[in-house]
């Protein structure tokens, strides 16, 4: 009897396991089929990655001036306007220092793109996989969380890729005006990446700020209590990431001070969910 119970543990193990080997092969496929598709249409994908080099930090305060107060008969409007005339897009020229450079940057364009637009495939198997072993309450509380750290992964991401990599670009192309900018093709397109990728990961601040209190590390009045050492902390990252500007500086550091209110918030919904 004992050894009927083991293998019929054994024989649920190994069917798991076959069933995890049959979601990441179907995954695979789909990053190489997506991967394909980027490197034949690699000229779309060329224009927005280099997106960021078109875009000043005027063209951002013009648009955002534009939507709040419209382009005509305001002196906002003229305001826009003016800011559109000066410096349109970043100083700066992409090359090529090696042979392979051309070849290995369109790969790695390419295969980071197939990665992106496969993602939603892998989160639906991760999902998946995991979903049959959450009990009813477990599954009411992961899918609003699974679709919570989603969003906040896409909002960090469009930050950075919209607001935060043009600035720091026009930065580094006007320090020691002297100079050409030339940057190698290669390091361009991994900056923007982990960028764009360290600011996504960045806005699940209050997700993780939630989880902490879920697990009694600390609770909502402690992260209140201690805001302002928070707020310190967001200023100096802040400053040692973006330019030495008051301008940047503010486009990292309100955003993650509003996230960390997030997170109290949050955190609090946590311990009252708890205490239900």
């Amino acid at each position: 009897m004992e050894s009927t119970e083991v293998n019929e543990v054994a024989m649920t193990f190994w069917e798991h396991l076959e069933e995890l080997r049959r979601r990441i092969i179907i995954s695979a496929i789909a990053i190489a089929v997506f991967t394909v598709l980027s490197l034949s249409f690699s000229k779309p994908i060329e224009k927005v990655i280099k997106f960021p080099l078109g875009t000043s930090m005027n063209t951002l305060i013009a648009n955002a001036i534009e939507a709040m107060a419209g382009t005509e008969g305001s002196i906002l409007g003229f305001f826009a306007l003016a800011l559109r005339s000066g410096t349109s897009r970043v100083d700066a020229i992409l090359m090529k220092v090696g042979p392979l450079e051309g070849i290995m940057a369109y790969l790695k364009l390419g295969i980071t793109t197939g990665i992106l637009l496969a993602l939603p495939i892998i989160i639906y198997h991760i999902w998946a996989f995991v979903f049959p072993a959450l009990n009813r309450a477990e599954r009411r509380f992961a899918m609003p969380l699974f679709l919570i750290i989603v969003v906040f992964f896409i909002f960090g991401a469009a930050f950075a890729y919209f607001i935060v990599t043009p600035v720091v670009l026009q930065f580094s192309a006007q320090l020691l005006p002297e100079l050409p900018n030339m940057w190698d093709l290669e390091k361009y397109i991994n900056f923007v990446t982990r960028l764009i990728l360290g600011f996504g990961i960045a806005f699940e601040l209050p997700i993780v700020m939630a989880f902490l209190s879920r697990i009694g590390v600390i609770d909502a009045r402690g992260f209140r209590e201690k805001q302002s050492y928070a707020l310190l902390g967001i200023c100096v990252m802040s400053a040692l990431l973006t330019p030495a500007d008051p301008g940047s500086m503010l486009l990292m550091a309100i955003p993650l001070f509003v996230l960390y209110q997030l997170g109290i918030f949050f955190a609090y919904l946590v311990e009252k969910e708890a205490e239900i």
